[in-house]
């Protein structure tokens, strides 16, 4: 009985292994049939993924950080240049406003003088309409002699062209040889207005002076007295200046002077 049950199992043996082989051998095939469409190098590119994405990561950390060093650096410089240019327009503002002052005074001392031009062709607009020599500017100047009127009249158009130093030495020239004449206190009034122009503001106060001293008739009086009013007006003593302009509207109401001193007086 024994040997006949071993030897049914040895029998049944082979079969049991032959089928286990055969499924082995199917699974096997079911193998084959996968693997060629695995790709071999997915391993690889799903390890590069991640790794790019670590890189990727890095890369986009690493911009940030220079474009924030450029925003700083940029920042920086334009804050180096507002400050430049801000020093810049304050010391342009300053400039102007020095230049708009220095072209204030000089405006006002040409409208001075375009006035003082306007009060002196009105005077001689007078004189024409009377029948008066407004060349020589005097009542009468028979008693002149050709020599001193000469002398005069060479002076004055020193004066006019601007050649003043050679117009003050021709005036006091004239002085010396007819220092009682009827254009003595004509000459004497354009010595001041040559050391007005030549920026002599004392000499010309002065001179004017002398002739309001020397010479109470003299038809020159109110542009004199006017003339010195100017001057202490532009050296900004404002009561002096005053002083000079009420004299001329109270001493000589009609003439062209004391509408000029109104004016200033007015301001």
């Amino acid at each position: 009985m024994d040997n006949q049950g071993e030897i049914t199992v040895n029998q049944r043996l082979p079969g049991v292994i032959m089928e286990k082989l055969k499924r082995a051998g199917k699974f096997c095939q079911i193998l084959k049939k996968i693997i060629p469409h695995i790709n071999p190098s997915l391993p690889f590119i799903s390890f590069l993924c991640i790794f790019s994405l670590g890189c990727l990561n890095r890369t986009r950390f690493n911009n940030f950080n220079w474009q924030m060093d450029s925003l700083r650096y940029y920042t920086t410089r334009i804050d180096s240049i507002l400050n430049q240019h801000s020093k810049e327009i304050a010391q342009l503002r300053t400039d102007y406003y020095t230049k708009s002052e220095e072209i204030a005074e000089k405006l006002e001392m040409l409208n001075t003088r375009l006035s003082e031009s306007e009060a002196q062709l009105t005077q001689i607009i007078e004189r024409l309409s009377r029948g008066k020599k407004a060349i020589t500017d005097s009542e009468d100047v028979s008693s002149v002699s050709p020599e001193a009127r000469m002398i005069y009249e060479s002076a004055y158009l020193n004066y006019v062209k601007g050649n003043y130093n050679e117009a003050v030495n021709g005036f006091k020239s004239y002085l010396k040889v007819a220092p009682e004449s009827p254009l003595s206190d004509n000459a004497l009034y354009w010595i001041g207005e040559c050391y007005y122009s030549l920026g002599k503001r004392q000499d010309a106060v002065d001179t004017f002076n002398e002739l309001l001293n020397k010479y109470p008739q003299s038809n020159k009086r109110p542009t004199a007295l006017y003339k010195i009013g100017i001057i202490y007006e532009e050296a900004k003593d404002k009561n002096t200046a005053k002083t000079y302009f009420e004299r001329v509207v109270k001493e000589f109401p009609n003439a062209p002077e004391a509408s000029l001193a109104k004016e200033r007086l007015n301001k």
